[in-house]
């Protein structure tokens, strides 16, 4: 998926998943990461939401270009180790316990850029002049108005550890009439993660904020659980010729039968 210069992906053992317009599908039991990349020449600070629950505290930090493989919740300032995201089914004891939230099943992905940091050209004073030597001592000053401000926020390079928010969508308890069978997903701890990361500073940020959705998916459209995930690179046999298709394809190109993604 891709929005305002953020390209999101899923990826599921290490292979990015087909996307179905803002759907993916995959298998209940599955662990998941999120490859985010950064298309813009500013850096970007991104915020993760799953099942409406912020999973990046402060943020990701992006530089122009780059890209990180998130797998883990960041939690509680650890940039250490966590735990994996996993999808599950939302099952009646679950909902019971948990309850139901208007966003299970959705990654909300909310991104704002760094100010562009203007050149600033400084003069050679003409009012002072320094003894040949090495020069020891405490230079002291006042950057009033510099758009240096700000820089006493934390972030991570991959992570952020900082003070930047987001405000988060407002969790909402729906009845099981009002949702789909094909919404009972949600995302909850995993196995351990040891993915590390560090903190970096940033300075201002542009106030517009982007935003995109991806819709994760345990059933097919006739309620069928999703047996495997679907990635990038599946190529779909037609169940009448088995002929192999190319990726993209939802009708045999050689008998016209309808593509069975899912067994």
């Amino acid at each position: 998926m891709y929005g305002n210069k953020i390209a999101a992906a899923v990826k599921v053992g290490g292979k990015v998943l087909r996307e179905f317009k803002d759907t993916v599908y995959i298998p209940f039991g599955s662990e998941y990461s999120i490859l985010i990349k950064n298309l813009e020449t500013k850096r970007a600070c991104v915020n993760i939401y799953l099942d409406g629950e912020c999973v990046t505290e402060g943020g990701l930090v992006l530089n122009p270009g780059q890209e990180t493989d998130l797998e883990r919740f960041i939690k509680n300032g650890n940039l250490r180790e966590g735990n994996r995201f996993k999808f599950i089914e939302r099952t009646a004891g679950v909902e019971q316990h948990r309850g139901i939230k208007l966003e299970d099943g959705l990654i909300r992905i909310e991104h704002q850029f760094e100010q562009q940091r203007p050149i600033q050209h400084i003069a050679p004073s003409p009012f002072y002049a320094y003894p040949a030597g090495n020069f020891t001592g405490n230079i002291q000053g006042s950057l009033q108005g510099s758009p240096l401000r700000g820089l006493d926020v934390s972030y991570s390079t991959n992570a952020i550890s900082g003070s930047v928010t987001s405000a988060s969508a407002t969790s909402a308890t729906v009845s099981m009439q009002s949702m789909n069978l094909n919404d009972a997903g949600i995302t909850v701890p995993g196995s351990k993660s040891e993915q590390k990361f560090q903190t970096v500073y940033m300075g201002a940020m542009e106030a517009e904020k982007h935003s995109m959705v991806i819709k994760l998916l345990g059933e097919t459209a006739d309620n069928k659980p999703v047996l495997a995930p679907v990635t990038v690179k599946a190529k779909p046999k037609c169940i009448t010729c088995n002929h192999q298709n190319k990726a993209t394809a939802k009708f045999c190109n050689k008998c016209g039968t309808a593509l069975e993604i899912f067994a």
